[in-house]
């Protein structure tokens, strides 16, 4: 497992971080069907199989994993603002490791890109957990 790098986080503040003083990063992933590469709402499972129960998010070192409006969308990304780069591609790529183990028992894959060449909209599910409210007005604002 990644390990947290203390001095690469920023400790808790009270003022806002000022332009370019901290940094974050998001990397958004599609869930495939090794393959056929479609699309699967499959989601909710990697976060859980990883989390050890249903969850929003989950918390592993410098890296978060959280749902998307998508259900088969996972999302990695820093866990809280950061001082420096260093050594993120480490643990993102650990991270991927990680989610590309837990997909593999149901013949699934992450596809670097929250984008997808024939995916119908019409078919997507959307994530049916937790604090799903922001999701559900975000695609009612957008229908």
């Amino acid at each position: 497992m990644p390990q947290s790098n203390p001095e690469s986080r920023s400790t808790p503040r009270s003022k806002p971080y000022r332009l370019f003083e901290a940094v974050g990063i998001e990397l958004e992933y599609m869930i495939v069907s090794e393959e056929t590469l479609d699309v699967v709402p499959a989601a909710d499972r990697l976060l859980e199989s990883v989390a050890g129960e249903l969850t929003d998010e989950w918390e592993n070192g410098d890296i978060a994993w959280n749902n998307e409006l998508a259900l088969h969308v996972v999302e990695l990304k820093c866990n809280g603002p950061r001082a420096t780069l260093s050594g993120l591609a480490e643990a993102f790529q650990d991270n991927v490791r990680i989610a590309s183990r837990a997909l593999e028992r149901e013949s699934l894959v992450l596809l670097p890109t929250a984008m997808h060449p024939w995916m119908d909209p019409d078919t997507v599910e959307l994530w049916p957990h937790g604090t799903r409210t922001v999701h559900e007005t975000l695609a009612r604002l957008l229908a």
